[in-house]
């Protein structure tokens, strides 16, 4: 390398795209699989279950003692007893009898539950119904909360730490928090135990998928950050196969957090990310790392590893550094942050870019678990639909990605797919079909941008917050995540139309923030704010450029 290509991304290029990569994008894969039985699980794990309220249990001639009112002929018709019932017998544990099981509850002391589409879930073994009904969104929003936290977490621990460290913490708490929440016979302890999965997966999820592609070269990493998206789908499908046999909750989630067995030990044997070494002046270990890279990919550099990341590391040094004063430029973490602040380009990104991640996240988990409201049939086909639209967007829109640029993607996606979701509204009923094709097309749409998302936010931020900035956006994304039970368990009891127009509203209003944000296609990947301020410069420069070029041709033509 020449003395003026001391840039990592220059290197990579070199190193080019090959066997050393494979573990690393592997474990990414891994990390992924475990996501859709916690994110988009609970149409099947936390179901509803159609239920059968009695004062007492029935008896032989399949009456009650009491009359029930509310039945419309239908045995299974989830109705409460309109007047509380307060029976003498103990009901603070739940008696197995027959059928159905003592409650607790004044306005269903006795429950039987419709069998018929799952044998049981958290909503059934608990008997979320009736005076607990307004329980149920918090198992999806235990997640979400706990995902919140975790963004925060996987920030620090992948920047401070490094971002294979962190994956191996996430993968220790993840698989212990499993075997808990299977075990211990507590709703309570279910609902933090959620939370606890939302923090490990995203201390395991954010860095892993830094380390994907800070690895990967340039001209690779936007088919790369597709692609990875696409065993994400395959799982969110193979979950609900899986489901449509595993009737018992306890049963399915354990085999859907099962990749995390293989992710453990390959953990353990991945390289930590040459990038961030470097940009911790960790050379000794960056060395190491990199000469792994050129072995594995069997390529040869103009000049020696340890040369080359010599320079490499020398360049990430401010003039503070060199003269020995490590710690004048960033005296504290109040000064870095009013550094951030101060940046126009990266003011533009710290405001835009989180409003697109709230209303993009809260519009995709939206229609991703709306699954028992849209059918009553079961949500195994609704879900496997969803997982096979995504999937399907993420091959449709990869090549797209490479020649259109990010952000005429992501603002396509969510325009077209809030006009889908609020289109749907306007289809009359006995044309079930048509709604099926809207809702689909546009969680096609959403989804695409959704993928794409995941590489254009890593990128906005330069390497030395990259996972924090990150881990900035999946705050936002998971207060989206939170916000998305409330509508789909709540609202949509009072009254049906709701939904459609928070989701269609979400997908225009979010697709307004692209107009702003920059485009990061074929470019390098920030290191430093530095970075981030010349492209603005570099852009608004060429912008007048242009402009004075028009205004001469104008000038002439009319000479």
């Amino acid at each position: 390398m020449d003395d003026n290509d001391d840039n990592f991304d220059v290197l990579l290029t070199s190193i080019g795209f090959g066997r050393w990569q494979v573990p690393i994008i592997l474990t990414t894969i891994l990390v992924a699989a475990q996501l859709p039985v916690h994110l988009v699980g609970s149409p099947f794990v936390s179901a509803p279950m159609d239920f059968h309220c009695s004062p007492t249990p029935p008896l032989a001639n399949g009456s009650v003692m009491f009359n029930v009112s509310g039945t419309n002929g239908t045995y299974y018709n989830n109705k409460c007893l309109e007047v509380p019932v307060n029976i003498s017998m103990d009901m603070t544990a739940d008696i197995y009898n027959g059928t159905g099981y003592f409650t607790g509850l004044p306005t269903c002391p006795y429950i039987e539950y419709d069998t018929s589409i799952f044998s049981s879930t958290i909503n059934s073994d608990w008997h979320i119904v009736c005076d607990q009904d307004s329980l149920r969104p918090m198992y999806q929003t235990m997640y979400s909360i706990g995902g919140l936290m975790g963004s925060s977490l996987s920030g620090y621990i992948g920047d401070r730490f490094g971002r294979k460290r962190s994956v191996q913490v996430g993968c220790i708490g993840h698989l212990i928090a499993v075997m808990l929440t299977v075990t211990v016979p507590s709703y309570s302890f279910i609902l933090v135990m959620r939370m606890v999965f939302g923090i490990t997966m995203i201390v395991m999820l954010l860095p892993a998928w830094n380390l994907a592609l800070e690895v990967t070269p340039s001209r690779h990493r936007s088919l790369v950050g597709m692609l990875l998206g696409l065993p994400y789908s395959f799982f969110v499908a193979g979950n609900a196969s899986i489901a449509y046999f595993v009737r018992t909750w306890q049963y399915l989630l354990l085999a859907g957090v099962s990749p995390g067995l293989l992710l453990f030990p390959l953990a353990m044997y991945i390289d930590e990310s040459p990038r961030w070494l470097i940009q911790k002046q960790q050379q000794e270990k960056a060395t190491k790392v990199l000469k792994n890279a050129v072995k594995f990919n069997n390529v040869k550099l103009r000049e020696p590893v340890d040369v080359t990341v010599k320079k490499l590391i020398e360049a990430t040094k401010t003039s503070e550094e060199l003269s020995g004063c490590k710690n004048v430029l960033l005296r504290t973490k109040l000064q870095k942050l009013l550094e951030y602040i101060r940046s126009p380009a990266m003011m533009v990104i710290l405001i835009l870019s989180p409003m697109l991640w709230f209303l993009q996240s809260f519009l995709y988990l939206s229609i991703a678990i709306n699954a028992n409201n849209f059918t009553t049939s079961g949500p195994f086909l609704y879900v496997a639909l969803t997982g096979l639209m995504d999937g399907s967007a993420i091959i449709l829109s990869t090549p797209l990605a490479t020649r259109l640029g990010r952000r005429v993607m992501i603002f396509a996606g969510m325009f077209g797919g809030g006009v889908c979701f609020l289109l749907e509204l306007l289809i009359p009923s006995g044309y079930d079909w048509a709604r099926w094709i809207l809702v689909m097309v546009g969680f096609l749409l959403v989804g695409g941008s959704f993928q794409v998302n995941y590489i254009y936010g890593p990128e906005l931020f330069p390497t030395e917050i990259r996972t924090t900035g990150f881990g900035f956006l999946h705050f936002f994304e998971n207060i989206g995540f939170i916000c998305t039970p409330f509508v789909t368990e709540n609202l949509a009891k009072y009254a049906w139309w709701t939904g459609g127009v928070f989701f269609g509203v979400s997908g225009l209003l979010g697709s307004l923030t692209l107009l702003a944000l920059p485009e990061t296609r074929n470019k390098p990947l920030p290191d430093t704010l530095q970075d981030v301020e010349n492209k603005r410069r570099n852009k608004l420069a060429n912008k007048d450029k242009k402009n004075t070029a028009e205004e001469n041709k104008i000038s002439d033509s009319k000479v």
